[in-house]
């Protein structure tokens, strides 16, 4: 009964968070959605992408401020920047131009136990297509890769590992990573493969991802992911992602996501699970697309091949562009558990301040 209810009623009661009195003020939330029924994309774009050929003159004259102006200064170093790069590799295709983005992020966490801790963090990739085989440069915190696609991660989001509200180490250590990564492989049965080289702090790193998606009866949409990462200091990490989906309206997805998590370092292993079962809504706002989405999040650990149940219960996450179409705000709010740390059920918020060039 209470899935039904959760599923199938007004969530109002949820609404009533920062970021939708933010939402409130930077639009005008009477917008007129059509309910047809067609397939709706799970994950949404972080923002607007840029290449050394893309015409500015189409932004609105209004916004000639002067962080207007230092944003439209910066997507234009990133396009020229990505276009001088493809040139070493030989005569570039305007068809298919390189393209560059940087997503910088504040994120902000608090709950009773761990307090509030702040992390900066900083994402950038550099498509370079004249390659045969399609190259990027990636810079950044390489995490944020198993945070995409909606749902709630039983990762450092939930319980951060930190004693201070502001650790500029570790936070250096996170954003140093520098990988190159080979895109587009993808064999008969249509699996999508990366292949990545980097370098985090002092750990040398290859990581492999694939990833295939099928299609079944009723609507329903399947994804299997396999990540596996070597590092010389992190040395092993494996995730499985295990995925199906259901449109249920033009704007509403019913999603359960299962995960497994493998990692082994000087010999202590260690295994764990999650799944997610959720509805995301994605619709269009005057400044672009929207995501709201709530559900119920269950983990645990793997021991002698039985599996426990570690933490538990409700979460409501709010993704929205305010002010500027490159200006994100997201607010997430749960209420889980921690036996392992003797944590009863407690309320936790995690808030994301991001700025897309």
């Amino acid at each position: 009964m209470a899935a039904y209810f959760l599923f199938n009623r007004p969530i109002i009661s949820l609404c009533i968070l920062p970021c939708l009195s933010m939402a409130a003020y930077a639009d005008d939330v009477n917008e007129q959605i059509s309910d047809a029924p067609v397939v709706v994309l799970q994950t949404i774009d972080t923002g607007v992408k840029m290449d050394a050929n893309q015409n500015l003159s189409q932004e609105n004259p209004k916004d000639n401020r002067w962080f207007d102006r230092r944003h439209r200064d910066g997507k234009k170093f990133l396009g020229r920047t990505a276009h001088f790069m493809d040139d070493w590799f030989g005569k570039t295709d305007p068809n298919k131009p390189a393209r560059a983005q940087i997503r910088v992020m504040t994120d902000i966490r608090h709950n009773e136990y761990d307090g509030t801790t702040i992390k900066p963090r900083i994402r950038a990739k550099v498509k370079l297509p004249t390659l045969e085989r399609q190259l990027s440069v990636i810079i950044g915190d390489d995490d944020l890769d198993h945070e995409q696609g909606g749902g709630i991660y039983n990762d450092a989001r939930i319980t951060p590992n930190s004693e201070h509200t502001l650790d500029r180490t570790q936070s250096r250590k996170d954003n140093s990573s520098l990988a190159l990564r080979w895109s587009n492989f993808k064999d008969d049965i249509g699996v999508q493969t990366d292949l990545d080289i980097g370098l985090r702090s002092d750990d040398l790193f290859v990581k492999w991802r694939g990833e295939k998606r099928w299609s079944h009866d009723h609507n329903i949409g399947g994804r299997f992911e396999q990540v596996y990462r070597y590092g010389t200091k992190s040395e092993h990490y494996a995730l499985s992602t295990l995925e199906f989906n259901q449109p249920q309206s033009s704007i509403r997805t019913l999603i359960n996501r299962s995960q497994i998590a493998y990692t082994n370092k000087e010999n202590d292993e260690t295994l764990g699970w999650s799944n997610s079962f959720y509805q995301q809504h994605n619709w269009q706002g005057k400044r672009g697309t929207r995501e709201f989405s709530y559900g119920i999040y269950a983990g645990g650990d793997i021991d002698d091949k039985q599996a426990t149940l570690n933490t538990y219960g409700p979460y409501v996450s709010y993704r929205m562009p305010i002010w500027r179409e490159w200006l994100f705000v997201q607010t997430d709010v749960s209420y889980y558990n921690d036996k392992a740390q003797n944590r009863d059920h407690h309320v936790a918020s995690f808030g994301r301040l991001e700025v897309v060039f």
